[in-house]
């Protein structure tokens, strides 16, 4: 169906979803950054922010380690075999989809996270509560996976870890 004098910006596969934060997010990090990023966390939902995102900072930091996010029962994360959980429910909103979003460059990811709701929930009212952080799931999704990824690739104190909280509490309340 055409609707007369209108146009879908169709986020899931316009090119310039993930320019936008190539050209301006990641920019904002960077010098946020001082221009030092060793590792960025970003849940996989269109793809934009997470490809966007990737393409530019291993541009200027070429050691930063990219670690995408997908909840359980999403088919996003590469391997495969990351995706056979035997669930296809999922309560996070705003990331994971059960199709590839045609922006999303899984091959720019260095290692991906599987999230579940429990501790994606949990760790959202976590930020609330003690950060004061008005997030919803899918941040407390990023920030638990963040945590994780930390331990695993031993990064310390004087590393800067970004991470992609990209919802609001306001869905949730």
């Amino acid at each position: 169906m055409k609707i007369p004098n209108s146009h879908i910006l169709d986020q899931y596969r316009n090119p310039y979803n993930p320019i936008a934060h190539y050209d301006s997010t990641a920019d904002e990090i960077l010098e946020a950054c001082n221009g030092k990023v060793d590792m960025i966390v970003a849940g996989a939902g269109t793809g934009g922010t997470l490809t966007g995102l990737s393409r530019k900072l291993k541009e200027k930091c070429p050691n930063c380690i990219v670690v995408g996010v997908d909840p359980e029962g999403s088919i996003l994360a590469l391997p495969e075999s990351l995706n056979n959980t035997g669930t296809s429910f999922y309560e996070v909103e705003g990331i994971g989809y059960d199709f590839i979003p045609t922006v999303l460059d899984r091959s720019l990811v260095d290692r991906w996270y599987k999230s579940s709701d429990p501790i994606s929930l949990k760790c959202s009212r976590k930020l609330i509560k003690d950060e004061g952080i008005l997030c919803g799931a899918s941040s407390g999704s990023a920030m638990s996976c963040a945590i994780q990824a930390c331990k695993d690739f031993n990064l310390t104190e004087d590393q800067n870890c970004v991470v992609i909280l990209p919802d609001s509490v306001r869905n949730y309340m």
